[in-house]
């Protein structure tokens, strides 16, 4: 199995092999990492602000090991490591997803991924399947200073759509370094905003769904005022469905 730290010829050190991609885009990054491998391997990724535990390694290996030929992505839990002041009040389970936290539960699960996907911050792969696939939508994904998403999350649909399997698992956990400055009222809306347009780009969410759904959150904004929790949840939600409504007007480009 091969891990990627999405880290951009090559040099050695620290006991692995760091690769370069000129060309900025997330994206673009891991296709670099997927040329690089043998057509055989296990491609990992998790974030360069996630941290693995002890046993991640291990644990990912036996479950793959263990996993049958059509089983093409795997991918486990995201944890949050807060900052020592913690999390603020206003933060509920049904807005961590902007914070790419995910925990599907205690047991193996394999996923429908046009209703939930495992997360690209703790996520693997047969590199042959992916390259089946052709790798990762450079449409997708961050780039430079650009919020985007659902690179990873295409793939995944791409190898359903091919017959093969995408599995969380629960035991090959990593903890997402959380700083202050994502602790913002503004850092969430705004993520949820770019996320909200990736959906919109890929048509992922309707309009008339989007603008329905909005105007319901915009419409249980005073009953929710003396509950921040609430409030924030409506808020984050509006936010998204404003972002599908902009990126649906967007075409699909390549950053």
């Amino acid at each position: 199995m091969v891990a990627s730290g999405l880290s951009a010829g090559a040099a050695s050190g620290f006991g692995g092999t760091v690769l370069v991609e000129p060309r900025q885009g997330l994206s673009r990054a891991r296709n670099r990492a997927l040329d690089w491998c043998d057509e055989d391997d296990v491609l990992a990724f998790v974030d360069d602000d996630a941290v693995v535990g002890a046993g991640w390694y291990s644990a990912l290996q036996r479950r793959w090991d263990e996993a049958s030929s059509d089983v093409a992505c795997i991918g486990g839990p995201i944890r949050p490591r807060w900052p020592a002041s913690g999390p603020p009040g206003w933060i509920s389970p049904p807005i961590l997803p902007a914070l790419t936290l995910l925990d599907l539960g205690p047991e193996v699960r394999d996923l429908d991924p046009g209703v939930t996907t495992v997360y690209g911050a703790n996520i693997s792969f047969r590199v042959a399947a992916l390259r089946r696939i052709g790798g990762f939508d450079p449409a997708f994904g961050h780039t430079g200073r650009r919020l985007f998403f659902s690179e990873e999350d295409e793939a995944q649909r791409a190898l359903a759509r091919l017959g093969f399997v995408v599995r969380y698992v629960p035991d090959a956990a990593v903890e997402h370094v959380i700083p202050p400055e994502r602790l913002t009222r503004r850092s969430f809306l705004r993520r949820r905003f770019a996320y909200g347009v990736t959906l919109g780009v890929r048509r992922a969410r309707s309009r008339t769904l989007a603008a329905r759904q909005a105007l319901s959150s915009g419409a249980g904004t005073v009953p929710a005022l003396a509950r921040p929790q609430l409030l924030m949840e409506r808020a984050v939600r509006a936010a998204e469905n404003a972002g599908v409504l902009y990126g649906s007007t967007r075409p699909r480009r390549i950053a």
